[in-house]
Formats: structure tokens, sequence, C-alpha cells
């Protein structure tokens, strides 16, 4: 189903509404700036990983202030103008860096809530659902990096804008170096938020089951009060288990939305838009193993964005000077640590490979478990509750292998990212 007008909404700030009118927002660039394929791909309700850097270009409106703000200042010299942007750009990342954290811990206290739920369920004895409310609260905490991630490479951009505010040494150059990697930082952002979203909703399939489990076991137990083989205590913990996943999926859900609503917005839907949103891509395993660290490493270094903006300071100040001289020691830390990154994140890469390649082992492990549930299913020789808690163990394993392939494709996408220039100096 085509879409009428794609219709942008405020991401972070009342500015950012103010700026865009819907017919504004239909697209940032031209007509002739796609082919007629491409522009049919952005203009569906579809909503796909590797056109999500295109739909940010278009659609996106802090992307699009961005290079409104670049195009009003790239000619002008004026350091009081520059800094005076800068710290404002810094506020408005600041603050989105806050927003990204705050979505982070309310994923974290979920994952806390679904621990506490497991511990629970293990000491009552149900061994089985204690290990998928566990995996859950896993799952939650895959989903909480990412966050964490863009946060923290948001919060760095603020730094560096921040700090560049207070030089004078600006010049177009480094101007231009600081609005491309201010626009990647969007679309990283974008992508993160993506594959968060693919996760928690994965996630959500899994709550869903367990439901179903919980549901069933407190029927059993209310069948076996009826004739005398359980308590009435019994029967009130099993409804208060019930109570407590139900409320988990509705936090869940929730969560699930609100990252729905701020990607739609970020891909330029509104926010209460349905399009399709697509599975994260899987990871290219032939592609990770013809990796060369060394060979990436240098083109990092050439690439950085932090780098380059450093050597272009540092080339404009005063021979001799102190601000020199502390500006050489500045060039030559950042260069030693994106080399040490670098290596973290080949490590990362390489760590995530391992988990997936276990987790595929594990759910092949479950699946021929499952089968022999399915045949003993016909026969008649495994009841309700313990088929609904064999489907709920076989789904766990599934969700951990989806995440666990999603986690590996982010680490990836972290890397080449890292390699084109833009690096989160934390990793």
């Amino acid at each position: 189903m085509k879409r009428q007008y794609r219709q942008v909404l405020p991401l972070l700030t009342a500015a950012a509404l103010a700026s865009f009118s819907p017919m504004q927002a239909l697209a940032e660039n031209p007509q002739f700036a796609h082919d007629e394929a491409t522009w049919a791909r952005l203009q569906d309700n579809t909503m796909e990983y590797d056109e999500l850097s295109l739909l940010v270009e278009e659609y996106n409106p802090n992307y699009q202030n961005e290079q409104a703000s670049y195009n009003d200042t790239k000619n002008d010299d004026d350091a009081a103008e520059i800094r005076k942007d800068a710290k404002n750009s810094a506020d408005d990342m600041y603050d989105s860096a806050e927003d990204l954290r705050d979505q982070a811990e309310d994923l974290s206290d979920q994952a806390d809530d679904l621990s506490d739920q497991a511990e629970a369920a293990r000491e009552a004895g149900n061994v089985a659902l204690a290990a998928q409310l566990q995996a859950g609260a896993a799952s939650y905490m895959a989903g909480y990096a990412p966050l964490m991630s863009a946060a923290a490479m948001t919060q760095n951009s603020a730094l560096k804008s921040d700090i560049s505010a207070d030089s004078s040494y600006v010049d177009s150059d480094m101007r231009k170096i600081q609005h491309i990697k201010n626009q990647k930082g969007i679309v990283v952002s974008t992508q993160n938020l993506f594959n968060s979203y693919n996760q928690l909703r994965v996630n959500a399939d899994l709550i869903q089951k367990n439901v179903e489990v919980m549901e069933a076991a407190a029927n059993a137990v209310q069948t076996q009060a009826s004739i005398g083989m359980a308590t009435q205590a019994d029967v009130l913990k099993a409804q208060k288990n019930l109570q407590s996943i139900k409320s988990t999926q509705t936090e869940t859900l929730s969560s699930l939305e609100t990252l729905r609503q701020n990607l739609c917005m970020m891909t330029g839907w509104s926010y209460n838009a349905q399009p399709e949103i697509k599975e994260v891509p899987q990871a290219d395993l032939a592609a990770i193993d013809q990796i060369n660290l060394e060979a990436d490493r240098q083109k990092a270094l050439e690439n950085n964005y932090d780098l380059q903006y450093s050597r272009k300071a540092l080339n404009n100040m005063q021979e001799n000077s102190t601000d020199k001289k502390n500006q050489e020691r500045t060039v030559k830390n950042l260069e030693q640590s994106i080399s040490a990154s670098m290596t973290n994140l080949y490590n990362d890469i390489q760590q995530k490979k391992i988990a997936w390649q276990l987790a595929q082992a594990e759910l092949a492990t479950e699946q021929q478990s499952m089968s022999a549930t399915e045949t003993k299913r016909g026969l008649g020789m495994v009841s309700d509750l313990e088929y609904l808690q064999a489907q709920s163990s076989f789904l766990g394993k599934q969700i951990a292998e989806k995440t666990a392939n999603m986690a590996l494709f982010q680490a990836v996408e972290t890397y080449n990212w890292a390699v084109n220039g833009y690096l989160n100096q934390t990793q």
C-alpha cells in the first residue's frame, strides 16, 4: 500500500516541527536525485534496514535541520556565530542522548522485573519457566546495549561540538567534517533503534507464549484444587504468577510501541502510522571471515571524523604555541584510542559470532526435543501444559538465535561505521 504522505513530527524538540511543513517533509531531495525504483521503495509502506540511510536523508527533520544549519553557516567565518551554533547543536544532542538513556533504562528495569519473576519461578520449582523468563531478561538487556551505545555516541558528538564551540581555530573544512559526522550520527542512531525494536519485538513473542503457559498452569491448579489435590494458596500463587507475566507483557508492548513511534518519526512516517517493519538482516559470516583488521585499522585512522577534525585544528594553530603542543598530544592520543577501539570492535565481532553459532547449535538440539514432544503428543503421552511448556522452551531457543544474530549484525555494522570514519570513542 502506498503512503499518501509522510508527515514528519517532532523527534526531540518543537523546533523540529516548526522547521518543516507536511508538504516540505515529503522529500528533501528533488525527484531526479534517485531513480524511479529507489523512490518506489522509499515511498512504499515498508521499512527495511538497507533503506534506512536514504529514509533519514529524505525525511528525518533533525538530519534536514543539520543540513540547513550547515548551508546557512558554511560560508560564514565569524567565530562568535560558529560558537553559538555549535553550542545550540551540542544542547540538542545532549537532550537526544538523555532521551536514549531513558529508553535504555526502561528496558533495564523491565529486565530486572523478569529476573525477579525468574527467581520466583525457580523457588516455585518451575525450572523451565524460570529459564525462559531469564532468557527474556537477557533479550531485554540485548536491546539495552544498542540504545546506550547510541546515547554514548550522541553524547560524544555533543561533547565534541561543545568543545569545538570554545575553539577559535574552526574553519570551513572543520565545519564540513563536523557536519558530516553529525548527519552520519543520525543515521547510526536510527539503525541502532531499528535493531533494538526488532530485538524487543521477538522478546514480546516469547512473553506471549509464557502468558499462555501461565494461563494453562493456573487452570491446571484450579482443576487440581477442585478435586482436593491443590490448596487455595496454590491457586492464588498461580494466579499471581499469571498476573505478573501479564503485567510484564503490558510493559513490553508499551515499550515496543514507543520504539515503533520513534522509529517511524525518524524515518518520515507519522508517529501513528503502521508501516511494515522488516527484520534485521542475517549476519554475513563469509564477509566476517574476510575482515582484515590491520587494513581496516589504517582506513579508520584515515577516515575518522574526529581525527580529521583534530588534525585540521592542529594545522590551523600557530607554530610552537602552547595550544599547538597540546593539540599534538590530543591527535596522538586520539590515534592510539582509535587503533585500540578497532581491536575491541573486531574482538566483539568474533565473540558474538561464537555466541550466534552456539545459539544455532542449541536451537538444533531443541528442535530434536520438540520433534520428540510432537511425537509423544500424537500418542497422547504429553499433557496440554507440558506441550505448551515445550513450545515455550523451543520458542525461547528460536528467539535466542535471532537475538544472537542481531547482536552480531550490530557488531559488524558498528565496526564498518568505524572503518568509514564514525566511531564511538567509548568502545
